[in-house]
């Protein structure tokens, strides 16, 4: 068995988001960050979540001891916690827009998560959806902001391997 470290050089988790309107569901090749100034990869990552959660409808029958379920479709998600810098949250490139406008203007988002970073044959996760939860906070026991950002998945996840 191979454990899955990202605290090794090189091997970090990587999140990249890309609001240009381009669908790369069925693209698995590097054509999602190859030359695109739009896109965003997010950084200072404190946590990761990825959430596949097929959900699940139950009923008791009469001529049944126990109950009998089917599942029903997935609400996938990805959350993430990260540690707020200026150039992400407000932007000052013309082609890469601010995180809080994408959240704004309810942009659809696709997104690339890199298990252990996004260098040629690193596995990754890949979708599209929508960023929310977006609550930036600071306080004298945290004095930089950070904040949470979802990406409320609009559909499957694909996988592969970073050409």
């Amino acid at each position: 068995m191979a454990y899955i470290a990202v605290n090794s050089t090189g091997n970090f988790v990587a999140l990249k988001i890309n609001a240009d309107g381009v669908d790369y569901d069925s693209n698995v090749s590097a054509a999602f960050v190859a030359g695109n100034a739009n896109v965003m990869t997010v950084p200072a990552l404190q946590e990761v979540t990825l959430n596949a959660s097929p959900g699940t409808f139950r009923w008791q029958q009469l001529d049944n001891a126990s109950e009998l379920v089917v599942t029903t479709p997935s609400t996938n998600s990805v959350a993430v916690t990260l540690v707020m810098d200026d150039t992400t949250f407000f932007s000052n490139v013309a082609a890469t827009p601010a995180l809080v406008d994408i959240v704004n203007n309810k942009t659809k988002v696709y997104f690339r998560l890199g298990w252990q970073g996004l260098s040629s044959g690193d596995r990754f996760i890949q979708g599209k959806g929508y960023l929310t939860a977006l609550a930036p906070t600071v306080s004298p026991g945290s004095p930089v902001w950070t904040t949470p950002i979802t990406i409320e998945v609009d559909g499957e996840y694909t996988r592969g391997n970073v050409a």
